[in-house]
């Protein structure tokens, strides 16, 4: 078998390559893993692999099929998705893949429904597939991405073969950039850094420009409310609630700058992943202790689970302001 054009999850890809060539792809697959590592690469190439009409060496990348599959139009495949950041997955979207399974294929043996963030579907709508899951018609296959099983429904978990991703190394990370995308030593070296292993997120900054300056925007924000007295913190995170702003995208960016303060205070040889912060990072150090830090971290963890259900953004931003009151 080829390789497909994935770069690491080799465990994985090895596993989904074997169940295509052997026609053995389970109904229902539950892809996992932090955001922008790679689930939805490894899904669409799955997809393209099953409905591709090469004898061998599935997907061929230039099959008609294979082409409708890119260019995000094959009659076989649906992709869908919550509505916005901060948006639900629908009971209403997963009627449609209900209906949508209940075809039989149009060109190819298979028909695939690939959802994205399913630990956003409402409990109406994850309890609504459990039936396509109970009983799948021999040509159907559900690929559920989600960023972990414990925010599912158990039910889901249960019915689903798992696939769990993890980020690659970041010098893996810096030498693709370099060496597919062409990226400068320097700027590959510091994207790479920035992602923590997600290889897709360090493929956006490169595509998207804005990208980035959201997250150094988040940084930014997040040491300056650090540093202001409690009103304008309030009248910051007022703002914040009610803006456009994808909540949980920015607490995982102060995620990862209260890692970095945890390895400035305990002083551990690991690289920092802000490092271009460092003097901010280490006033800040210098104010907190070790308990405090990880009590934060657990509580932006918390926030970032509780931001998937319907929760006052307003009301949980200001609980976790008061927490981190308590580092002043």
């Amino acid at each position: 078998m080829t390789g497909w054009p994935i770069l690491g999850h080799q465990l994985a890809v090895r596993q989904l390559q074997q169940a295509v060539s052997q026609d053995n792809v389970p109904h229902a697959l539950l892809i996992t893993g932090p955001e922008n590592v790679g689930k939805m690469t490894l899904a669409h190439t799955l997809a393209q692999a099953m409905l591709c009409t090469a004898d061998e060496d599935r997907p061929c990348g230039v099959c008609r099929a294979c082409r409708k599959v890119a260019a995000g139009h094959h009659p076989d495949l649906l992709v869908i998705s919550p509505e916005g950041p901060r948006g639900k997955l629908k009971i209403e979207a997963i009627r449609a893949a209900e209906q949508f399974l209940a075809l039989t294929p149009h060109e190819s043996r298979h028909k695939l429904v690939l959802v994205e963030h399913f630990e956003q579907a409402t409990i109406g709508a994850a309890n609504a597939l459990l039936k396509t899951l109970e009983e799948p018609p021999g040509y159907a296959h559900l690929v559920l991405l989600a960023g972990d099983s414990e925010s599912l429904l158990p039910t889901i978990v249960s019915r689903t073969n798992q696939i769990a991703l993890r980020p690659l190394p970041v010098p893996l990370v810096e030498q693709a950039l370099q060496s597919r995308r062409h990226v400068p030593a320097a700027e590959a070296e510091r994207l790479a850094r920035i992602s923590g292993g997600r290889i897709g997120w360090a493929v956006r900054a490169v595509d998207e420009p804005e990208h980035l300056q959201q997250m150094e925007a988040a940084i930014a924000q997040w040491l300056a409310l650090m540093s202001s007295d409690l009103p304008e913190q309030f009248a910051a995170l007022k703002t914040l609630s009610r803006s456009d702003t994808d909540l949980r995208q920015m607490l995982a960016y102060w995620l990862i700058g209260w890692r970095d303060v945890l390895l400035l205070k305990t002083q551990a040889e690991a690289p920092l992943t802000l490092q271009e912060h460092r003097p901010a990072l280490e006033q800040l150090a210098e104010r907190v202790t070790i308990r405090q830090i990880t009590a934060l971290i657990e509580r932006i963890g918390a926030a970032q689970a509780l931001l998937q259900r319907n929760v006052n953004a307003q009301l949980l931003l200001e609980t976790l302001l008061l927490a981190h009151q308590q580092t002043r």
